[in-house]
């Protein structure tokens, strides 16, 4: 009766063992090995890990059946310098012997996009639960004493994540996807480095996701200040394209650079161009204050964009077009691994009407110029013309080195007329100013056997203005009330090398250090009516370089010391910089950072103020005589919070900066020409931003207070109340930022508002200010649908800035003109109005 039951029990037991060892066919003729592991994989379902490039080194023919994976494995990799290890069902086929020190396994590695290739820099890398980041050609290095594999995670904003195991010893190159939403900003889970932005990672930094930027309400040419300016902490106020203010800093306190070159900006007038091409932005770094040793020469922030590389797999086509603008770009792959980008924008002709002015009781911003004189305003409508190209060459080799030359060339022109004529006067004033920008630099990264890494770059960049201001004031009877003719020529170059080294000692330290030169040169030619006042040409050549150690201890506690050195030749001292950084990860979410740190800044855009109490703005050099080398110290502390696609981040800040200079213009009181005074700037950011379901909304407000003193009194005691700190010309007390971003696909739907509670306009004069401080209050809201057209993949939007037409003042933008002892005449050039933007966009 037992055997009746064991029999077929022993069947069945044969059955399921003969099911679960699998069996496997190889059938193969002179074919590469990675190819075959390909069929088996497609064949039966198998996993598995390799070096593709070195496995397709191996041709086999093999005809046979296996018992087993494990049986074909080794059957495949016999009499071959392969191994192979099997981790939970993935089989990993590694090479027999790697040349590392005893010990010490290397991991190496370029991160791409996979379409296009380009290199992906700034990337968050996790490796082995320590966190890395890539350089600005996506490579990366890691050292490490024990196991050969890595479990590596791989983050870049706008992509999708790379999860995988490595081995050391090979120079890896890690693909990773675009988004396909394209709304949204990349999570990492779990022990991620990356968050949903990549605000509050380190004190006063920020890293921005631009591929959400052309969603935002805008004409595309200035998508990226529309972004920037909704980030906590930059001004949007002022409505500024061309230069940014960064936590109460100065004009020209605060630097952008492109490829490593600096964008000194032009007008940019009415905030429909940036000084920077969207279509050929990549990666945004944002630092606001506190930043490290490895930045330099600016005592306010730095904005670092990277350019795009442009296709080295096929040529590709860019095309926006909206009612102001026209913006081309264009990709070609040259031989293996080269690039050609090109890109050229202009705005249509005639852009603004030069003859179009309101008088005041049109349309019009109407500002007092005192409660007892009567006010003749006027706001204008100036001729504008814009128009830049780009050229960037790219090559790169299979070790992961890489060279670019990228060049840029930019110019200007603004005007506009006025030839009133009065009861009791006569008005002709002309307002012309033209710029000229360039700018080139040449990089190249090398990568060391030993995984260390070394950028060489060199940069030029230039700016010529030339300012001309016509006024006469005439009575009836041809009678000269008043005549004025300014003219101006300010021209600023700059020339920089440098070395940045980058020494992996061990995986928890990292050596940086660096050294180059920079030298400027500063033009100033001024004079009025025929006379020549001032004719200025300086130099500032300088030697710099720096040294920081960056610490990971156990507990994820991230530290940076460090400190940078100039030498101006010609002040004959050595300027020293200490920063120090620190950032503590509480617990997986939250997050508290900490810096602190000293800078100086050998150029200045020092201010002009007329006896009217306009302003304005020239580039001088810094010889510590009539214009001092600025210094400035930061102190930043943070802290935020990151899950669930929900970011939460508050960041206090607190500057002084010494040096400020200041020229004023024909005031019959103060004695002198130049003033030199001090600032200082305190506040607080607060950041919240969630995704979900492929929308995004944040709110960003900030709370602020910057202040100024220059010493008017000139030692006379009367004078002496001037000697006290003002409201600095950027100051602001609020700012609330809000923006969303609505995925309906094929449409989205994006707002954005911005208040301002108004910055220090001075009715008076410099002496007897009168200051009132007008709110700014704006909406834009946006549309836009998405097509494709066979290869081509479009979009179409609509968007309307300043919806509910606010009456805004923007900074700078208000002039005050004597016509006689008794009245001025302030003359006003709009910030943004309601204006419809119509776009098309075409990418193939």
């Amino acid at each position: 009766m037992k055997q009746r039951f064991i029999i077929p029990l022993f069947f069945l037991l044969m059955t399921v063992s003969s099911a679960f060892a699998q069996q496997v066919e190889i059938d193969a003729h002179n074919i590469p090995l990675n190819k075959i592991l390909i069929g088996l994989r497609d064949k039966y379902k198998l996993q598995f890990s390799f070096n593709d490039q070195l496995l397709s080194r191996y041709n086999l023919s093999i005809s046979r059946n296996c018992a087993s994976p494990e049986e074909a494995i080794q059957s495949l990799i016999k009499g071959l310098p392969l191994i192979y290890r099997k981790q939970g069902d993935i089989f990993l086929i590694l090479p027999a012997e790697i040349q590392v020190a005893p010990h010490d396994f290397l991991l190496f590695g370029q991160i791409v996009e996979v379409r296009s290739n380009e290199p992906l820099p700034f990337s968050n890398i996790l490796v082995d639960n320590r966190v890395a980041v890539s350089d600005l050609k996506g490579s990366f290095s890691y050292q490490h004493t024990g196991d050969s594999l890595f479990h590596i995670k791989v983050s870049h904003l706008g992509y999708y994540i790379l999860d995988t195991v490595l081995i050391a010893g090979i120079n890896h190159r890690l693909n990773l996807n675009p988004s396909v939403i394209g709304l949204r900003e990349i999570i990492v889970k779990g022990k991620s480095p990356d968050r949903s932005t990549q605000i509050g990672n380190r004190a006063g930094a920020m890293q921005i996701n631009h591929q959400i930027a052309r969603y935002l309400p805008g004409n595309d040419d200035n998508s990226v200040f529309t972004l920037l300016r909704l980030m906590p902490g930059i001004l949007a106020s002022s409505e500024q394209s061309n230069g940014l203010m960064i936590w109460g800093s100065y004009e020209g306190h605060s630097q952008i650079l492109f490829d490593g070159f600096t964008i000194w900006g032009l007008k940019s007038f009415n905030d429909d161009i940036d000084a920077v091409n969207p279509l050929i932005a990549k990666e945004i770094e944002v630092f606001k204050g506190g930043f490290d040793a490895t930045v330099g020469d600016r005592v306010g922030g730095i904005v670092r964009i990277a350019g795009k590389s442009g296709s080295m797999t096929k040529p590709s086509f860019s095309l926006n077009l909206n009612n102001v603008t026209m913006n081309g770009m264009i990709e070609l792959p040259l031989w293996k691994n080269s690039s050609l980008l090109m890109s050229f924008r202009q705005t249509y002709y005639n852009l603004y009407n030069g003859k179009d002015i309101i008088p005041a009781n049109n349309k019009n911003v109407t500002v007092p110029v005192s409660n007892s004189t009567p006010n003749i305003d006027y706001t204008v409508f100036p001729d504008y013309n814009y128009r830049d190209a780009n050229v960037k060459f790219t090559s790169r080799n299979d070790k992961g080195d890489l060279f670019y030359l990228s060049l840029l060339g930019g110019e200007d022109r603004f005007k506009y007329t006025i030839n009133q004529l009065g009861i009791l006067r006569d008005l002709y004033k002309i307002n012309a100013e033209d710029n000229n920008q360039y700018g080139a630099s040449a990089f190249y990264g090398k990568r060391w056997q030993n995984g260390n890494i070394t950028n060489f770059t060199t940069s030029w960049s230039s700016l010529e203005t030339n300012l001309s201001d016509m006024l006469k004031v005439v009575r009836p009877n041809n009678s000269v009330i008043l005549k004025r003719d300014d003219q101006t020529y300010n021209q600023i170059s700059e020339f920089t090398g440098r070395a940045d080294n980058f020494i992996a000692l061990s995986n928890s330290h990292l050596l940086e250090t660096g050294a180059g030169f920079a030298v400027n040169d500063v033009e100033l030619q001024a004079d009025s009516s025929g006379i020549n006042q001032t004719n200025l040409k300086t130099q500032v050549p300088r030697i710099n370089g720096y040294l920081q150690d960056h610490v990971t201890l156990p507990g994820a506690i991230d530290f940076k010391f460090g400190f940078r050195a100039d030498f101006p030749v010609n002040l004959h001292k050595v300027y020293i910089q200490p920063r120090i950084s620190a950032s503590i990860k509480a617990t997986d979410f939250v997050k508290f950072n900490a810096a602190l740190g000293v800078y100086n800044q050998f150029i200045s855009k020092s201010s002009v103020v007329d006896e009217q109490g306009n302003y304005r703005y020239i580039w001088t050099a810094c010889d510590n005589i009539d214009v001092p080398v600025l210094r400035a110290v930061h102190l930043v502390v943070g802290s935020s919070y990151h899950q669930n696609d929900f970011t939460f981040s508050v960041e206090a800040y607190v500057k002084r900066t010494d040096g400020l200079t200041r020229f004023i213009k024909k005031n019959q009181i103060l004695k002198n020409l130049i003033y030199k005074g001090e600032g200082r700037s305190v506040g607080v950011d607060f950041f919240v931003k969630k995704d979900f379901r492929g929308h995004s909304a944040w709110i960003s407000y900030t709370l602020s207070k910057t202040e100024e003193k220059f010493d008017y009194s000139d030692g006379r005691y009367l004078l002496s109340r001037l000697n006290r700190y003002r409201p600095a010309p950027q100051d602001q007390r609020h700012e609330l930022k809000a923006a969303a971003i609505f995925n309906i696909r094929p449409f989205s739907f994006s707002a954005n508002y911005v208040f301002g509670s108004g910055f220090p306009l001075n009715n008076g004069t410099i002496l007897k200010p009168n200051v009132i401080e007008p709110d700014y209050n704006r909406l834009d809201v946006a549309v836009n649908y998405r097509f494709n057209i066979g290869k081509v993949a479009g979009e179409t939007g609509i968007s309307i800035l300043n919806l509910f037409d606010s009456q805004n003042i923007r900074y700078s933008n208000l002039e005050k003109v004597p016509v006689d002892q008794a009245t001025s005449l302030n003359i006003y050039a709009e910030a943004v109005p309601f204006s419809p933007r119509l776009s098309l966009r075409l990418f193939y």
